[in-house]
C-alpha cells in the first residue's frame, strides 16, 4: 500500500509541475516584447511576419481571414497580446493559446458605451437636444435636458458627428474598445439661422425633437416684440396651435386647453403665474434663458399634473472659463447680469437683474398706472464634483407693484429656488435628484370709501418638491426613463389680511401630490418608433373647513380628506417611409389635481385663487388624440397635424358668481365636459438668407357645463376658429437682419348684455347666452431689424452690441382688448369698447462685454 500511494503522489507532482511548466510556456509567448513593423495589408500577412519575428505558431480559419486587412504599425518593445489586439481590432475576431498554437477565431462582439456632456465651447454651459450622430452604423443619440448623453455600440474605429442648431458641426475620430468618456465643446456660428429640425431619422426617438420645439436664446433674439423686449411667451404665441386670449395677454392656450392646464417650470420648480404688468410681459429675463422646451402633443409620462402643454424654462449655468458683462434697456425694461467661474472649467455663477422702466418714461398702457413697477432677479451656482458628480443651486424672485388711478395696488410675485443633484452611476445610468421650493403669492386692494377702511384679499400656492429622475441608456435604440416625485401643497385660495375674523375667508387645503413614471423610448427597425409610458398620480388633500360650529355655537376644527389616485398612459408611434418623411400618432390621458378659478370675462387679471381637488370637486382628466405628418428635406419642413381632446371635469363659476369674500365660492362652481378639435398646417423654411414659417390652423373649443347657459352647449371664451401667423427673417449680411411677424385670427368669444332692469335704483345688466357674441377679428403686422458690432476695449477684451428698431402694429390695427359695461352704456344698449395698442415703435440695445 505504501508503494501506492508514492506512485500516487509521484503522478500528481509530475502534472502540476508540466502544468506550472505549459502556463510558464503560454505566459511566455504572450508576454514576450517585440519591435516589428507592419505594412498595411492583409492580416494574414501581418501574422505570417508576426508568426516569424515570434517564433510561435498561430492557428486559423483562411476563409474567415481572407478579406480582412490591417493598417500600418509599428511596435516597439510591445507584449505580443498587445500586437495582437491592436491587429484585431475591429475585425469581431479574437486570439486564445490553446497548447502551443494562438487560435484565431471569431468572438462575440464586444459593446462600449461612449458617454459625456455636449457644451458650448465659449461658455461650457451644456446644449440640450444637441445630436451625436455615427454615420457608420446609422444611430446616434441626443443630449437630455442636462446636456448629458450615452450610447453603446459595438467596438470599432468611427467617425462621430455632433451638431446642434446655430453650431458648427464637429467630428470626432474615436477608436472604440471599452467604455470611453468623450466631453465635446461646439462653437457656434457666426451667422445663425433657425434650423427647427434635426434631419436624420436614424437618431432614437426623443420628445424633444420629435414632436416638441426647442428654443435656445438665439432664436428667442430672432424676431419682432412688443418694445423691444425678448420674451419666451410671446416667442411661444408665435407658433402654430398656440393662442393668446387677446392682444398682450402672456396666457397660452394649447389645443383646446384653457391657460392654467399649462405646466409652466423654471428650473423644474413650478411658476403659477408667469407674467408681468397683466400678461404684457412673462417672469423669463431673457439674460438668464439658456433654453425653453414646449411639449403640446405628446407629453412623456415623466411630466404631470396638467392637462394641455409643458414648458420647461432652464435657467442659464454661467460661463465656466470668463467672466462676462451683459444687459440692455428698452421702453419697457433695464437688465443687467454678471457671470463667470467659481473655479475654472468646474463651477460657474450667473447673477440677473431686470426692472421696468414704466415709472421712467410714465407709459400709459390704460390697464394700470405709469407709476407701476416689476422686477426679476435670477441667480445661479453649479460645481463639477468629479467627473461623475455635479450640483446646481438656482433662485428666482419677482415682484409686480400696480397701481391704479385712485391709489388701489395689485402686488404678486413668484419664490423659486431648486437645488439639483446630478450623478453618473455608470456608463449607462444617469440620475437627477432635485429639491425644488415654489412660493407664487397675490395681494390685491380692496375698494373702501376711506384710506383707513381699506382691506387686503390675499391668495397664494406653496410648494416643497422632492423628485427623483433616472435614465437608462440600455442601447442606441432604447432608451428607459423612471423616477418618482411627491409635491407638498400648501393652498390659500381667498382670505382677508391681516384680520382675525375669517367669516368672508375661503378655506385653506394642505395636499400630497406624489407620482411614479415609466417611460421606453425604442426604434423598432429602420420604419417605425416607439415611445410610451405610464405615470400613477396620487393626489390626498386635507381641506380645513371654516365657519362650523358645534350645536352650542362655538367653533370647531374640521378637516375634510380625500385621496385620488389615477393611472396615466401616454403612447406615440411613428412611421418614416423615407428619411425624410414621418407619420405618427400620439395619445395621452393626463389628470390635474389644481384648478384656476377666475371670471372668465376678465381679459386681464393677476388674481389667481388656486384650489385643489377635494371631496366636492372631482379633478379634471383629459383623453388627447392625435395624428400628423412631417415631411422634412434639406431646406424645408411641412407638417400636418389633425387632433381630438375630450376634457372631463371641467369647472366654472355660475352666472354673477364673486370670489372675493365668498367663502362658498366652492358651490359656486359647476363641472361639465370639453371637447376640443383642430387641424394645423405649417410650412417652414430653414436654410438660406430667407427663412421663415407660415401656418395655420383651424380649431373649435366647446364647453357644456350644468347649470350654465341653461345647460346648453357652448364656446369657451378662448376658442378662435381660424388663425394664420407669418413669421420672417432675411440676413442681409452677417452683422445686419431683419424680422417680421403677421397674425390674422378670428376674434375671440364673448357675452354682452341685451338689456337691463333696475333694482334699488341701480341698474342691472340682462345677459345674452353664455359667448353668444364675439369680438371683431383681431390682425397685427410687426417688424424689426438687428444690427450686431463690436468694439475693442482694452486687450482681447470687446464689447458685443446689438441695437434693435421695430413697429409694433405697423398698420395701426385697432384691436379690442374688453367691453367696459357702466350706466351709460346699459342707457344706450351698448358697450364701450376699449381698445389695444395701436401703432409703436421702439429701439433697444442689449451688449455683451
Amino acid at each position: 500500500m505504501k508503494f501506492y500511494r508514492w506512485l500516487y503522489c509521484l503522478c500528481i507532482l509530475l502534472f502540476f509541475t508540466g502544468s506550472i511548466r505549459g502556463y510558464a510556456q503560454t505566459k511566455n509567448i504572450l508576454d514576450q516584447q517585440l519591435s516589428i513593423n507592419i505594412p498595411a495589408d492583409s492580416l494574414i500577412l501581418a501574422l505570417n511576419l508576426l508568426e516569424s519575428k515570434a517564433k510561435c505558431s498561430f492557428a486559423y480559419d483562411p476563409d474567415q481571414l481572407r478579406n480582412k486587412k490591417t493598417a500600418a504599425f509599428h511596435f516597439s518593445k510591445t507584449p505580443l497580446s498587445g500586437i495582437l489586439e491592436q491587429l484585431l481590432f475591429g475585425t469581431k475576431l479574437g486570439f486564445k493559446l490553446i497548447g502551443a498554437d494562438i487560435v484565431i477565431a471569431p468572438v462575440k462582439p464586444t459593446t462600449g458605451t461612449i458617454r459625456g456632456h455636449v457644451r458650448d465651447g465659449s461658455s461650457g454651459e451644456e446644449l440640450i437636444g444637441a445630436t451625436l450622430y455615427i454615420p457608420e452604423l446609422g444611430v446616434g443619440i441626443n443630449t437630455n435636458q442636462y446636456g448629458f448623453y450615452a450610447i453603446s455600440v459595438p467596438e470599432g474605429v468611427y467617425q462621430v458627428q455632433i451638431s446642434n442648431t446655430g453650431y458648427q458641426t464637429k467630428e470626432e475620430k474615436i477608436r472604440l474598445y471599452k467604455d470611453l468618456e468623450l466631453e465635446i465643446e461646439l462653437r457656434q456660428k457666426t451667422n445663425r439661422l433657425e434650423e427647427v429640425e434635426i434631419k436624420q431619422s436614424a437618431i432614437a426617438p426623443n420628445p424633444i425633437l420629435l414632436n416638441e420645439q426647442n428654443f435656445g436664446i438665439k432664436q428667442l433674439n430672432n424676431a419682432a416684440y412688443y418694445a423691444g423686449e425678448t420674451d419666451v411667451v410671446k416667442r411661444l404665441q408665435m407658433q402654430n396651435g398656440i393662442k393668446s386670449m387677446s392682444e398682450g395677454s402672456s396666457g397660452l392656450f394649447v389645443r383646446g386647453g384653457n391657460t392654467d392646464q399649462n405646466l409652466v417650470m423654471l428650473d423644474e420648480a413650478i411658476v403659477y403665474n408667469p407674467s408681468h404688468l397683466y400678461g404684457l410681459v412673462s417672469v423669463f429675463n431673457p439674460d438668464v434663458v439658456n433654453n425653453v422646451q414646449i411639449y403640446r402633443d405628446y407629453m412623456p409620462a415623466n411630466f404631470g399634473g396638467r392637462l394641455s402643454s409643458v414648458l420647461v424654462n432652464k435657467m442659464a449655468e454661467g460661463n465656466n472659463k470668463e467672466y462676462h458683462l451683459s444687459g440692455g434697456i428698452n421702453l419697457m425694461s433695464a437688465r443687467m447680469a454678471v457671470e463667470g467661474p467659481i473655479v475654472k472649467e468646474k463651477g460657474s455663477f450667473i447673477v440677473a437683474f431686470r426692472r421696468s422702466l414704466l415709472d421712467v418714461f410714465q407709459n400709459n398702457f390704460k390697464l394700470f398706472s405709469p407709476y407701476s413697477v416689476y422686477y426679476d432677479l435670477n441667480a445661479k451656482a453649479n460645481y463639477r464634483l468629479n467627473k461623475n458628480n455635479s450640483v446646481f443651486y438656482s433662485v428666482y424672485a419677482g415682484q409686480d407693484k400696480l397701481l391704479s388711478e385712485n391709489s388701489y395696488t395689485n402686488n404678486w410675485g413668484n419664490l423659486t429656488s431648486t437645488l439639483r443633484w446630478n450623478h453618473i452611476f455608470n456608463a449607462k445610468i444617469f440620475q437627477n435628484i432635485s429639491v425644488i421650493y415654489s412660493n407664487y403669492s397675490n395681494l390685491l386692494d380692496l375698494n373702501a370709501d376711506t384710506l383707513s377702511q381699506k382691506t387686503q384679499w390675499s391668495t397664494g400656492v406653496r410648494d416643497i418638491t422632492l423628485k427623483a429622475d433616472y435614465t437608462y441608456y440600455y442601447s442606441p435604440v432604447n432608451q428607459i426613463k423612471f423616477g418618482a416625485s411627491g409635491i407638498y401643497h400648501l393652498f390659500s385660495p381667498g382670505e382677508i389680511r391681516k384680520s382675525p375674523k375669517d367669516e368672508f375667508n375661503i378655506s385653506r387645503d394642505k395636499s400630497l401630490e406624489a407620482a411614479l413614471y415609466y417611460v421606453q423610448q425604442i426604434t423598432l427597425n429602420k420604419s417605425f418608433e416607439l415611445s410610451y409610458g405610464l405615470r400613477l398620480g396620487l393626489f390626498k388633500n386635507v381641506q380645513e373647513r371654516n365657519n362650523v360650529f358645534d350645536p352650542q355655537g362655538n367653533r370647531i376644527s374640521v378637516n375634510e380628506v380625500k385621496v385620488f389616485v389615477n393611472p396615466e398612459p401616454r403612447l406615440n408611434i411613428s412611421y418614416l417611409p423615407s428619411a425624410s418623411e414621418r407619420f405618427f400618432l400620439t395619445y395621452n390621458r393626463n389628470y390635474q389635481y389644481l384648478q384656476l378659478i377666475q371670471n372668465s370675462t376678465l381679459a386681464f387679471s393677476s388674481l389667481e385663487p388656486w384650489i385643489p381637488a377635494s371631496k366636492t370637486i372631482k379633478p379634471q382628466h383629459s383623453d388627447y388624440f392625435s395624428m400628423g405628418y412631417r415631411y422634412s428635406p434639406t431646406n424645408f419642413v411641412l407638417s400636418v397635424n389633425a387632433y381630438y381632446k375630450y376634457l372631463d371635469h371641467q369647472l366654472d363659476l355660475i352666472d354673477h358668481a364673486q370670489i372675493i369674500k365668498n367663502p362658498e365660492v366652492r358651490s359656486q362652481l359647476r363641472a361639465g365636459k370639453s371637447n376640443a378639435y383642430g387641424l394645423e398646417v405649417e410650412l417652414t423654411k430653414t436654410e438660406g438668407k430667407l427663412s421663415g414659417t407660415i401656418a395655420y390652423s383651424y380649431s373649435r373649443v366647446f364647453r357644456k357645463i350644468a347649470d350654465i347657459n341653461f345647460g346648453n352647449r357652448f364656446a369657451a371664451n378662448y376658442d378662435i376658429p381660424h388663425e394664420l401667423k407669418i413669421t420672417a427673417r432675411y440676413d442681409l449680411t452677417r452683422q445686419l437682419s431683419f424680422q417680421g411677424f403677421f397674425i390674422y385670427s378670428t376674434g375671440r368669444p364673448l357675452t354682452l348684455p341685451v338689456g337691463y332692469y333696475q333694482h334699488d335704483g341701480l341698474n342691472v345688466p340682462i345677459f345674452e347666452e353664455r359667448n353668444t357674441s364675439r369680438f371683431p377679428d383681431f390682425s397685427r403686422l410687426d417688424l424689426s431689424a438687428q444690427y450686431q458690432f463690436q468694439t475693442r476695449l482694452f486687450g482681447k477684451r470687446h464689447i458685443s452690441s446689438t441695437i434693435s428698431v421695430g413697429t409694433y402694429n405697423l398698420y395701426n390695427r385697432k384691436n379690442p382688448l374688453y367691453y367696459h359695461l357702466n350706466s351709460s352704456s346699459f342707457e344706450t344698449k351698448k358697450s364701450n369698447i376699449e381698445y389695444g395698442f395701436g401703432f409703436y415703435p421702439w429701439i433697444a440695445y442689449s451688449f455683451k462685454i
